[in-house]
């Protein structure tokens, strides 16, 4: 027993916990169109669910002025909602513009990319940290992954690649670079389309549904430069432990692909266009005048416009945009296209324009169709809204986006193209393609009808709860 008189040691007080450091989260892209929209939009999303973090997003500066005309430094700082904007320089300011005609322009691309885009990048992280907001986290796209991860490793941040394609497509391609490239060009060389596939962990796959192989594995061209690119990116991954894969897909759609990649730790987090947070703040590359195409859809009966859109990267011949003009008159219904130096009314029934939103035109209940170039961004557009489609494509991993259309989800037709005619898409062969997916038989209907059922699917995954939601909160919250 302790006397009164007796005198106790002073407690030691212990010091409160240190205060964590809110999370900065960097997004970096590459400045094509394709791969600024998703990321942009998946930057508004972390905001969203961490509204204590910090989310700053950088591109290449020629896409950063495409984003914002209005600056009067091309590389000026922009606060827009939730997310704060900084370009680097990948050393094209003006934009690079592909010559596929000048030996070694593709090489030079990349390397010249690869030391500008590190220094500037580096110069961001800097900038930011001598401001009291030293990045945390990055999450970058494929074309900047054969050296952003570095940058982000040198100041001490995880990074996470974000990959804005099919996970079946990450599979295909984690496969050829792993073994199975022989495999894979040799099917896609052989000739016959319907030759089957099969690479580990994944369904069987016809050779006209991979990946153009054949002319990116041909030094100088425009696809080398991606197959180069990947070939770096997975090198990355591979000095990794169980790195994360963010992936802009949702669980329901492909199952099998998001687990067919050993040690890697892919995480469906899509659709982004599905239920978007703060969406006035996600347009980008959109003209003055963008009101009109809407207004002229608020005219038409539900369901009933084809939209066309073929995309901007690779241009439409001009026997192609004459066969798709008398294509879609000859369906006798309303329609509204997408083409270079166009603008107005078409033949009375279709309007003709230079640009337009696709995620507002997707969502807007007068389209019935969609005829695409099944560039991923596009099609998950369209599943997400609810919109067959007539799949068209045309080079990269499109071939096997028409297969997850048609094959796998079923809510559209893969159109045949004349081979003997640098493969145009024929006037007769878009008018039944339509019929197939608007038409009054059973199989359009079931067509539209599975269409809807995988747009709810699909906004049920991105919705707060769904499998998407939680996959990215999960990620956005943990300490990598």
């Amino acid at each position: 027993m302790v006397s009164s008189h007796d005198s106790a040691a002073p407690a030691r007080s212990t010091p409160p916990p240190m205060a964590r450091r809110p999370e900065h989260f960097l997004f970096v892209t590459d400045p094509m169109q394709s791969h600024i929209n998703p990321a942009r939009r998946l930057a508004s999303r972390v905001a969203a669910l961490l509204p204590s973090a910090r989310v700053t997003f950088s591109t290449a500066v020629s896409g950063h002025r495409h984003m914002f005309p209005h600056l009067t430094s091309p590389d000026g700082e922009v606060v827009q909602g939730l997310v704060s904007y900084i370009p680097y320089s990948d050393g094209f300011d003006a934009g690079f513009k592909f010559d596929p005609d000048a030996r070694g322009v593709v090489d030079a691309y990349g390397e010249r990319a690869r030391q500008a885009g590190s220094e500037t990048l580096a110069a961001v992280f800097a900038r930011l940290a001598g401001r009291g907001r030293p990045v945390t986290r990055v999450v970058y796209t494929a074309l900047v992954g054969g050296w952003a991860p570095a940058v982000a490793r040198a100041n001490g941040a995880p990074a996470a690649l974000y990959w804005v394609k099919p996970a079946t497509v990450f599979a295909v391609y984690y496969h050829y670079f792993h073994g199975h490239g022989d495999e894979v060009l040799r099917a896609v060389s052989a000739g016959d389309p319907d030759a089957a596939v099969r690479l580990p962990g994944l369904p069987p796959l016809a050779a006209a549904d991979l990946p153009s192989f054949a002319s990116m594995a041909s030094p100088g061209s425009r696809n080398y430069l991606t197959l180069d690119t990947l070939r770096d990116v997975f090198a990355v991954l591979d000095d990794e432990h169980m790195p994360t894969v963010l992936v802009d897909t949702f669980e329901a759609l492909e199952p099998e692909a998001l687990r067919a990649v050993p040690g890697l730790d892919l995480v469906a987090v899509g659709p982004v266009v599905a239920d978007e947070p703060c969406r006035p703040c996600v347009e980008v590359f959109q003209p003055n005048d963008a009101r009109a195409y809407l207004d002229w859809l608020d005219t038409k009966p539900a369901r009933s416009v084809v939209f066309v859109s073929l995309g901007s990267v690779v241009s439409v011949s001009k026997r192609q945009d004459e066969e798709l003009r008398r294509g879609l008159e000859a369906t006798g219904r309303p329609y509204l296209l997408v083409a270079r130096k166009s603008g107005g009314v078409g033949d009375g029934r279709g309007m003709v324009v230079e640009w337009c939103s696709e995620t507002k035109v997707l969502c807007h209940g007068a389209v019935g169709c969609f005829v695409t170039h099944c560039r991923w961004d596009a099609a998950l557009e369209s599943i997400a809204g609810g919109v067959p489609m007539v799949a068209v494509p045309r080079w990269g991993d499109q071939p096997t986006v028409a297969a997850l259309v048609e094959a796998t989800a079923g809510v559209g037709v893969r159109a045949r193209v004349d081979d003997s005619a640098g493969g145009v898409f024929g006037r007769d062969e878009l008018r039944r393609c339509v019929e197939m997916v608007m038409g009054s038989t059973d199989g359009a209907a079931a067509v539209r009808a599975r269409a809807e059922r995988w747009g709810q699917r699909a906004n049920e995954a991105a919705a707060r709860g769904g499998t998407s939601e939680r996959g990215l909160r999960a990620f956005a919250s943990s300490e990598m």
